[in-house]
């Protein structure tokens, strides 16, 4: 799963460095991470203030030391809604298609296309996904958010 996420994922960056959005490596700088392991992006923040927090997908998930109990891996990135962020969502919704139950996407931004709703919404990202694949994208998120 984690093989065919990552070449989508490269598929996604390809579209959106198309359509303007620079995606650099974790760090806002050089060429976005892919290994075998994990891939990290952020935005562009080289010569611009593009870049937040570090998008990490890691094929086998690390487990801090005081969660190695939970039953389950977390993690999170925010984004501050600047330009990778349709990346980072368009990867989720990937993400939540090829792992399926096996994970679980929330985000304090909602699935809404309403024009009123566009800070935080997810519109973007479902723009983005669904010019790479052609196809509808569907709602990642377990509860829908409107």
């Amino acid at each position: 799963m984690f093989g065919r996420l990552a070449l989508d994922a490269k598929k996604i960056i390809a579209q959106a460095e198309l359509e303007g959005i620079r995606i650099r490596d974790g760090f806002g700088e050089g060429e976005p991470n892919f290994n075998e392991a994990f891939f990290a992006i952020n935005g562009d923040g080289t010569d611009s203030d593009l870049s937040h927090e570090t998008f990490l997908w890691e094929g086998v998930p690390t487990v801090d030391e005081w969660r190695k109990d939970e039953p389950e891996t977390f993690d999170f990135c925010k984004t501050a809604y600047k330009p990778y962020d349709a990346v980072v969502t368009a990867i989720l919704i990937r993400a939540k298609k090829i792992y399926g139950n096996c994970i679980t996407v929330s985000s304090d931004g909602n699935w809404s296309r309403r024009e009123q709703d566009d800070y935080g919404n997810w519109s973007k990202g479902r723009d983005l996904y669904e010019r790479v694949f052609g196809e509808e994208a569907d709602n990642p998120f377990d509860m829908v958010c409107l």
